[in-house]
């Protein structure tokens, strides 16, 4: 296996540049949403209800970006490609995890369907710039990359697909 170039390969990977492009995206939503807040509200939906949700998928995204974290830290540092776990299913977890459970999640506690927009850009955004960091894992990894991105999905997880 090849020794990275961290001027190439980082560990944040695509993280920063879709990350600052959402913020840019969300703080005129946010500034739209509070100023006409109620012709933005779910209400449809009763309130309670959506804390429930909102609850539940924080429950679920804080520890599973926490451990996911901690897994992508181990292998950067060891250079290995991870195939197994999560990653078994998903080649993007943390991508995953907060634009389907936690952005979602604090969303919902302010109640605005305008809001929820953020992680649709972020999900943009993400297809968008993935593909420089796919660029430089298959260069980094070869072939064992493209053996595992062509049977792993970029960011919707595949659940019977799960390996230990």
């Amino acid at each position: 296996m090849k020794r990275h170039d961290s001027k190439k390969l980082t560990f944040w990977g695509a993280s920063p540049i879709i990350f600052v492009m959402t913020i840019l995206f969300a703080i005129p939503i946010a500034i739209i949403n509070y100023f006409y807040k109620s012709i933005f509200e779910i209400d449809f939906i009763p309130y309670e209800i959506m804390i429930i949700i909102a609850i539940i998928l924080l429950c679920i995204g804080i520890p599973s970006y926490i451990t996911t974290l901690k897994v992508l830290r181990t292998a950067y540092k060891k250079q290995e490609l991870i195939s197994n776990g999560i990653f078994s299913i998903c080649r993007n977890p943390l991508f995953g995890v907060v634009i389907f459970l936690l952005l979602p999640g604090i969303i919902l506690f302010f109640n605005s369907w305008l809001l929820l927009t953020i992680p649709c850009f972020m999900y943009s955004m993400f297809k968008i710039f993935i593909n420089k960091e796919e660029y430089l894992m298959e260069k980094e990894f070869g072939q064992e990359y493209i053996k595992y991105k062509n049977k792993t999905s970029a960011i919707f997880p595949i659940i019977w697909k799960y390996k230990k």
